[in-house]
């Protein structure tokens, strides 16, 4: 989600970006980051007008060597300290009640699961 910010710096931006690259190209840095090539290219040459979401930010920083990180990103997009932090909490994954799932299932379900885990179980290649 792009978003006006006063403090947007793309020439900050692009320099990080570049150095971030490392040896790679523009093309292999952004298949890294599993974002588009003209997207990265457009920030790279100066030419979006908005800073980019915080999503993109992260998957920058995910991927970026020579020590740029999230802070870095996020100063030249004019991002403050506070987001920062709310941005790099990560969500808590959810554990699977598997038996209160196995529960639920009628008789006939649960015989295809039982017979499901003894395929699995004698399964020989």
């Amino acid at each position: 989600m792009a978003r006006k910010s006063k403090h947007f710096n793309k020439k900050i931006l692009a320099m990080l970006i570049e150095r971030a690259k490392g040896e790679r190209t523009t093309r292999a840095f952004a298949a890294d980051c599993g974002i588009s090539y003209v997207q990265l290219h457009k920030l790279e040459m100066c030419l979006q007008e908005n800073a980019p979401g915080l999503k993109l930010l992260n998957k920058l920083a995910e991927n970026s060597e020579n020590g740029i990180e999230l802070e870095d990103y996020m100063f030249a997009c004019g991002v403050e300290e506070q987001t920062v932090k709310q941005a790099k909490k990560k969500p808590v994954k959810k554990s699977l009640d598997v038996q209160s799932m196995y529960n639920k299932l009628s008789q006939g379900q649960k015989k295809t699961v039982y017979d499901f885990m003894d395929y699995l179980l004698n399964y020989k290649k």
